[in-house]
């Protein structure tokens, strides 16, 4: 007798059913009863194409439905259906809906949706039921499993919004109503769908939904990622200067968020240079000083490219990459071309020329508008002016070169807009050149204008002029000058840092930074009364807040320091200091523990809401309250730098965090 017949699928360990044997002669004839179920396991075994026929035909796969609908195999038998004769697939077509009602595999309902989009006809004939299907299903999360499977849903209820089978406000309604404590696999789906929905149709509620999922933790880093393209996008639509500049910073804030959130996100990386990048060259940055970010590009973009390549890009997704290459590649043209204005005249004027005019006419594909040149072609314009070998180099390519059509417009432009500069006396730029060098600007004689002056030579001036202005301020502890220092370079990202702002809001920082210092070093007997909060074990917020009101109204000559005031953002602020113009609010906290950076978090929506109205540039103090058994933390991590992006906004409030540590313990009794 001959042994049974058992075929060993490894792949899904599965064992195919034995063999019945017919008796009746001398040799005895196996004969194999399988099932549909049975027949399309042996035919993947093997890596044999399946039919409908090969299956047993529509009677026995509707006979084992039950069977092959539990199975992770939905996908297989969509393209199967797929590519039957219309006759026999319109048979199947309530099977294969119950198969998506039904699919316990995630992957498998994903392929199988897949299969769907790609198939009109499918598409045309189940689409009605598919929509109720998937809609339940994306409020179906209760395990790991069902998370999947309900973000696979959400995609497909997107891509059939894209291929015009449903209406979008279906997927963007199940989208708006996604809360920060969905399940995190999903939430990282949602974020990445929203995103792109973002891009598609617009809208503000995806926004805000996107900042919901920054409160959960999984997925946290995905959603500041799409954020942080968002805002992009609508920067690089904007139409003024300080809006778009203004948008890059926002945006640049959200992908470093995505950084810190997860270490592997090379594209938030690659996004953060490339804006760095675009703003060194918008602010006459040099080539040497964007040197390093330019290697963080170079090497962020390797990284993702090396992660594209070992993974499918979904078809949806997909024009995102050709994005990412040409804004990248806009970036380091920049930088480089940097270099090329720095100089006179060139050795290869043709080559060079052709780096700068793709700089000048910058479209990135990521854009809507021409918002790029609005920041890029003021820095090639003065150059132009400045250096009138440039614009001998311009001439002689538009006489002689052999440009294409396209190519040399663009170059007739930049002639057109110098022609006109030189026309009205260089008036092009002032404005933009005069804020940014002010004291430089004070000090030119009548009829001389900072774009004349080469801009390192400008912005090497306005540095020393701004170091004498505030050389009475220096702080004599080394230490505590070094976080000053580090403050202002991060609070350089705020379009509202400049002039006569910085300066009000320096005077204020430092004296916080003398107060946080101060206070952990003075013993009672220099204080007196004041410092006894320090050392009790149950202080008050109150406390905190009259000690420094005294200290910044003794310290800040000329300044208004008041407490609890009324009408301020619908709310009371803890101190308000006036120094004149601006006016900046700090918001003070009591808190038990450690006052960490993810602590003063829960903080931030408070915090900036006080500059609704204001100069967004503030402060956030807390009485951190801990039972320690060694010394206090050090001076430089009590203070530090945050900025927040509120819901539904597309400007970043920036903050000073302080902790001021409470229960202090001399060393002597330190452990």
């Amino acid at each position: 007798m001959l042994a049974p017949l058992s075929i060993n699928w490894a792949s899904k360990g599965v064992v195919l059913p034995q063999a019945t044997t017919i008796y009746g002669s001398s040799n005895p004839i196996p004969f194999i009863s399988m099932s549909a179920l049975d027949l399309l396991k042996a035919r993947l075994a093997n890596n044999q194409p399946i039919t409908i026929n090969d299956l047993g035909g529509v009677d026995e796969i509707l006979a084992d439905s039950d069977r092959l609908l539990a199975a992770p195999f939905i996908d297989i038998l969509a393209e199967m259906i797929n590519a039957a004769p219309p006759t026999e697939g319109m048979l199947l077509h309530d099977f294969l809906i119950k198969g998506f009602d039904v699919a316990p595999d995630p992957q498998s309902f994903r392929d199988a949706i897949d299969q769907l989009i790609r198939s009109a006809p499918l598409r045309s004939a189940m689409v009605q039921p598919i929509i109720v299907i998937f809609t339940r299903k994306i409020r179906e999360r209760v395990n790991e499993r069902e998370a999947l499977i309900a973000a696979y849903a959400l995609e497909g209820l997107f891509r059939l919004a894209l291929e015009g089978d449903v209406s979008r406000h279906r997927p963007l309604l199940e989208l708006s109503e996604i809360t920060s404590d969905v399940p995190g696999l999903f939430a990282q789906h949602a974020a990445k769908i929203g995103g792109a929905a973002f891009h598609v149709w617009g809208g503000d509620d995806l926004l805000t939904m996107l900042h919901r999922l920054l409160d959960n933790d999984e997925a946290e880093g995905e959603a500041a990622f799409e954020l942080g393209l968002a805002h992009l996008a609508r920067a690089l639509s904007g139409e003024d200067i300080s809006t778009i500049l203004a948008g890059l910073t926002t945006s640049r804030l959200l992908f470093e968020r995505a950084c810190n959130a997860d270490d592997d996100r090379s594209d938030a990386r690659a996004y953060r240079s490339a804006i760095d990048l675009i703003l060194g060259f918008a602010t006459d940055r040099n080539a040497a000083e964007m040197h390093e970010t330019q290697l963080d590009l170079v090497a962020a973009a390797q990284d993702r490219a090396a992660v594209l390549r070992t993974g499918r890009m979904v078809s949806w997704l997909a024009p995102r990459q050709d994005v990412d290459l040409e804004w990248f590649e806009l970036a380091r043209t920049a930088q480089r071309t940097a270099g090329d204005l720095a100089r006179p005249s060139w050795i290869n004027a043709a080559a060079t020329m052709d780096r700068i005019l793709r700089v000048y006419d910058a479209n990135c594909s990521i854009a809507h508008g021409n918002s790029l040149g609005v920041i890029l072609r003021p820095r090639i314009r003065a150059s132009f002016m400045r250096e009138r070998g440039l614009a001998a180099h311009l001439d002689d390519l538009l006489s002689e070169g052999q440009w294409p059509d396209e190519q040399r417009t663009i170059a007739q432009n930049l002639r057109n807009e110098l022609d006109a500069t030189y026309r009205v006396g260089l008036s092009l730029g002032k404005t933009r050149e005069n804020e940014q060098y002010p004291l430089l600007t004070r000090i030119l004689p009548t009829g001389i204008s900072v774009e004349q002056l080469p801009s390192d030579m400008a912005r090497s001036l306005e540095i020393g002029l701004t170091s004498h202005v505030v050389h009475s301020q220096l702080l004599a502890n080394p230490v505590l000058q070094r976080v000053l220092s580090s403050m202002r370079d991060q609070l350089s990202a705020s379009s509202e840092y400049t002039g006569q702002v910085r300066l009000a809001f320096d005077a204020v920082l430092q004296q916080i930074l003398i107060f946080c210092s101060d206070r952990q070093n003075a013993e009672i007997r220099d204080l007196g009364a004041r410092a006894t909060y320090l050392r009790t074990s149950d202080p008050s917020e109150a406390d905190l807040q009259a000690d420094l009101r005294d200290f910044l109204k003794g310290n800040l000559v000329g300044a208004e320091v008041l407490s609890e005031v009324r009408g301020v953002a619908t709310g009371r602020t803890d101190l308000y200091i006036s120094l004149g113009g601006p006016a900046f609010v700090i918001e003070l906290k009591k808190h038990e523990g450690t006052f960490s950076r993810e602590a003063a978090n829960r903080y931030s929506a408070q915090a900036t809401a006080y500059q609704a109205t204001n100069i967004r540039l503030g402060f956030l103090g807390a009485l951190e309250l801990v039972d320690r058994q060694g010394p206090a933390p050090s001076i430089e991590e009590c203070i530090w730098h945050s900025a927040y992006v509120p819901a539904g906004s597309e400007l970043a409030r920036h903050l000073i965090v302080f902790r001021v540590p409470g229960r202090l313990k001399p060393p002597s009794a330190l452990h």
